[in-house]
């Protein structure tokens, strides 16, 4: 099974996509289209990110989505309950975001204290390859 993402630095994707423009690399069809940069370097586990769609990754990505991953990383809530405080949203909306989120890797929610799930984020950066004439 090939791998579908690649992780990596934004500076290490940079000096690949740059190698492939002057032609320093050819790129294998094989290869992962999307990098992902680790929101911890220490954390091994970087799951794969794919969405079904470019569409869909906008819209998933919008600019409420990513306050919210801003808040799980800066303020690190112990459970949905508290980031949904934070964010001013409603619990279930909150919850319903974050599950969107996790299926496509993109946050991971840990088992926290008795029932409580701790939202973590999964990935810093994401980098898309879209071939406009396929």
């Amino acid at each position: 099974m090939t791998r579908k993402h690649k992780e990596g630095t934004f500076q290490e994707f940079k000096k690949f996509t740059l190698d492939v423009v002057k032609g320093k690399r050819q790129v294998d069809p094989n290869e992962p289209k999307i990098w992902v940069e680790s929101a911890d370097p220490a954390d091994p586990a970087v799951r794969e990110i794919q969405f079904q769609s470019l569409e869909a990754g906008v819209k998933l990505l919008s600019a409420k989505n990513r306050a919210l991953l801003r808040l799980i990383a800066e303020r690190h809530p112990k459970s949905v309950s508290e980031l949904a405080i934070l964010a001013g949203r409603a619990e279930q909306n909150v919850m319903r975001t974050l599950h969107k989120l996790s299926a496509v890797g993109l946050v991971r929610l840990d088992k926290g204290e008795g029932r409580a799930y701790q939202p973590v984020v999964a990935g810093r950066r994401v980098h898309f390859e879209i071939d406009l004439l396929a």
